[in-house]
């Protein structure tokens, strides 16, 4: 496997897991709904982002730097109901059951 490191910065290499990158943006979308009810602290953002997660397929791309957005747009809108449902039922799950209380 060649060394990532030694590549330019231009020409370097993203490895990247476009599911989580999904779910990254609907929590925080979430997140802005001040009805949405559930505690925002670090512990519960992680437990939520785990179960979505747990429950999607991940979708890895590797690209240069910068193509990875690109690509990211191809599978933003046909993945983005399926995460939305996922982070929706995590969320349900993490009110009803807070990890740190």
């Amino acid at each position: 496997m060649p060394n990532v490191s030694d590549e330019s910065p231009v020409n370097k290499i993203n490895f990247a897991n476009f599911t989580e990158v999904l779910v990254d943006e609907v929590i925080e979308d979430l997140f802005e709904v001040p009805t949405l009810g559930v505690c925002k602290c670090d512990r519960c953002r992680y437990d939520i982002k785990a179960l979505a997660l747990n429950s999607l397929p991940p979708k890895y791309v590797v690209t240069r730097k910068g193509e990875v957005y690109a690509k990211m747009d191809v599978f933003r809108n046909q993945m983005r109901v399926d995460v939305l449902r996922a982070v929706i039922e995590a969320i349900e799950i993490v009110k009803k059951r807070p990890s740190h209380q």
